[in-house]
């Protein structure tokens, strides 16, 4: 893909000052091309910036007006097309390849009618593209500088709208109406406005038949029998696992986002999907290093497409599989059990005494909020991409691998 070139298009396209072939209108006021390429400059042009909007309606109105003996119906879905492209400040790249291709038309062709809004005075050079390398050389890569386009409407579609506009060229602005242009814009904005009066096609279901109302008892008014329509309940039910309080989901947004970065399968899920799918775990009071430990085990492909899916899914599966313990009957007797000896309770205290020495109990780790787990995640990559830059051609494994850590280092900043 080419380059846009660094020139400072607005700094340099200053405002002109009208030269003798850019006068919009004949002395028999006849609309007249602007054929030559010097006029047709961001500098030189006698046209004023614009943005979709008004490209379309001045092409359309060009090319509906027979401005140009060229112009037809290609000229104005070429237009479209860049318009459909055009950014924040009016300016569009060409990329000649594609478009002529997305157009259906010839490469020919497509110059052709670019180069007839250029003389209708709907489109200027805001940078000229280039087949110079932009690449550093020595790294066998290429790529050219794009041409650029600025979207610009004539001085006479102005003077046919009834536009009053201050300055001249492509720095002009449009501060206001004339009394015939204000009235041609109040129509347009009515017409803009105007609903539309469609009427619909009658049902074929409107001959419906009705419920007959019972006549049964003595009173003189009678009711149609009541419709037997369900009346509709609540759409989304949670279930009672992942039911929580605000403050349950907010702790279980802070537990996701400190297991998220810890287990590899989770982290193409959402945050907050994640901890709702986290929530019956958090509630039968696993902390989350536990829940962490305990998906880090599990057998699970590399990127699933839903992880909190399959965490939702185990969940469950986990709940079917355990089954109460059975409770005796009043008529079952209980199985005698002889209670532990003094010396067995002193040597039970002893050995948890000597493990509790040897392997003190870890404090939980608090749960870092998720701006510091971010800045961990970031600082860990440029330490790898830093580390990555800094090998020498022995670390290396192939000879392009080493080429392409040279022309890494050649790009990077002084």
């Amino acid at each position: 893909m080419m380059q846009h070139a660094r020139a400072p298009v607005h700094a340099t396209a200053t405002p002109p000052h009208p030269s003798r072939e850019q006068h919009q209108k004949a002395p028999n006021n006849r609309f007249i091309p602007v054929y030559d390429h010097a006029d047709q400059e961001i500098g030189t042009t006698a046209s004023r910036r614009t943005r979709r909007g008004d490209f379309l309606r001045a092409a359309t109105w060009a090319i509906t007006q027979r401005l140009h003996p060229k112009a037809g119906d290609t000229t104005l879905r070429v237009a479209r097309d860049l318009a459909a492209r055009l950014n924040a400040d009016g300016h569009v790249a060409y990329c000649r390849d594609t478009m002529w291709r997305r157009l259906g038309i010839s490469r020919r062709t497509l110059e052709r009618h670019i180069a007839v809004l250029r003389e209708l005075g709907l489109l200027v050079w805001a940078v000229h593209g280039s087949r110079t390398n932009t690449r550093p050389a020595g790294i066998g890569e290429w790529a050219g500088t794009a041409t650029i386009y600025a979207a610009v409407v004539p001085r006479a579609w102005d003077d046919v709208l009834g536009h009053r506009v201050s300055g001249h060229g492509y720095h002009a602005r449009h501060i206001g109406f004339t009394k015939h242009g204000r009235q041609l814009a109040i129509a347009e904005a009515r017409r803009r406005t105007r609903p539309s009066h469609r009427r619909d096609a009658p049902s074929c279901n409107t001959n419906q038949p009705r419920p007959k109302a019972e006549m049964g008892g003595k009173k003189n008014n009678t009711s149609a029998p009541p419709r037997g329509r369900p009346r509709r309940g609540c759409r989304h039910k949670v279930p009672e696992p992942y039911r929580a309080s605000p403050q349950q989901a907010a702790h279980a947004v802070s537990v996701a986002a400190w297991v998220r970065p810890r287990v590899p399968w989770t982290q193409g899920e959402a945050l907050r999907r994640l901890a709702f799918a986290l929530r019956p775990w958090i509630a039968a009071g696993l902390s989350a290093a536990d829940i962490a430990a305990d998906l880090s085990v599990w057998r699970i492909p590399r990127r699933p497409a839903s992880p909190a899916s399959v965490i939702m899914a185990r969940w469950n599966k986990s709940a079917e599989q355990e089954e109460p313990n059975p409770v005796p009957g009043p008529c079952e007797e209980t199985a005698d059990a002889v209670p532990p000896n003094p010396a067995f309770l002193e040597a039970m205290a002893t050995v948890h005494a000597r493990l509790n020495t040897l392997y003190p109990p870890a404090e939980p780790e608090p749960d870092p909020p998720g701006f510091v787990i971010r800045d961990r995640i970031l600082a860990s990559l440029a330490k790898a991409d830093l580390a990555r830059r800094a090998r020498t051609a022995e670390q290396c494994l192939t000879f392009a691998e080493w080429e392409t850590v040279c022309a890494t280092r050649e790009r990077a900043p002084w």
